[in-house]
């Protein structure tokens, strides 16, 4: 646009390659022509592969290696376990048992967390199979391996559920765990519905206190308007009242404008602002 404005959109884990395109261009369209009317979009690229690209730009193949019951991330360079940083497994939240969550995408300061050395692999669960009961113990048993693998760290992140029992795991698999990072991470329910939503906060104190003070990193991701967080200020409050007593790198981000909501760790201002804040947690001494 002549101001200087723009919009894009971006869709994954769709059934083809033109149902892709079809939901792309929908979604770009309609919020281009809220910028201005009748303005429309253009498919840029493809499985990563940019569209009329000039010779000699490679084609991106999607990477399917799997290491138990992780599998890497399509469309990210996988360093290996000899090259790498360390690598991080991510977790996707919980929709409920008819909401399939294997294809959400990764948020975006992931990327280029992974440009700078970490591998990224993702803990994808069947949501018949995604009580806490069952997935837990299968994301312990997995850490094993990827230290057999050759990892030399491993770092477990998180959103919502995902978050949550990321930090489960560490709690009871320190040794294997070197950082956390939890954005939003909930095992309550919506704030507004009639459920154990009470005892949220009790909990959260609970599984963050059981968390080696002096072994494992922590990076707790918070938002406004998160409706599974029933007072994020109660929770940034006891975050800071618990890194004055641990040892590891602690990190609690809140952000004050742009990015809220449950999936607010997906926003790309939060991957604009906030990933330097991730790259220099994970580095730190």
């Amino acid at each position: 646009l002549p101001e200087g404005r723009n919009t894009w959109r971006f869709v994954s884990g769709q059934a083809s390659p033109e149902a892709a395109r079809r939901a792309a261009q929908e979604g770009c369209d309609r919020d281009a022509n809220a910028l201005s009317p009748g303005l429309t979009c253009r498919i840029a690229a493809l499985d990563g592969t940019i569209i009329d690209a000039p010779p000699g730009i490679p084609r991106i193949e999607p990477r399917g290696q799997a290491i138990g019951p992780f599998r890497s991330a399509p469309f990210l360079y996988r360093h290996g376990p000899a090259a790498a940083q360390a690598v991080i497994v991510w977790s996707h939240g919980y929709g409920g048992s008819g909401s399939d969550q294997r294809t959400t995408p990764i948020p975006g300061f992931l990327g280029p967390l992974n440009d700078a050395g970490w591998d990224v692999f993702r803990f994808d669960r069947d949501p018949l199979e995604d009580d806490i009961a069952t997935a837990l113990p299968r994301l312990e048993r997995g850490l094993p391996q990827l230290r057999a693998a050759g990892y030399r760290g491993i770092v477990l992140a998180g959103q919502s559920r995902g978050g949550w029992q990321s930090i489960l795991a560490a709690s009871e698999q320190p040794e294997l765990v070197d950082a956390v990072i939890a954005a939003a991470p909930a095992a309550h329910g919506e704030s507004g519905q009639s459920n154990n939503h009470g005892v949220a906060m009790a909990d959260f104190r609970r599984v963050l206190s059981g968390l080696p003070a002096d072994r494992v990193r922590l990076a707790v991701l918070l938002f406004d308007n998160d409706g599974y967080d029933p007072n994020p200020g109660e929770r940034a409050a006891f975050l800071a009242e618990l890194a004055a007593s641990r040892t590891a790198p602690t990190m609690t981000l809140w952000p004050n404008t742009g990015p809220v909501g449950h999936s607010g760790a997906h926003d790309w201002r939060f991957t604009q602002r906030h990933t330097c804040c991730m790259l220099t947690f994970l580095r730190a001494p």
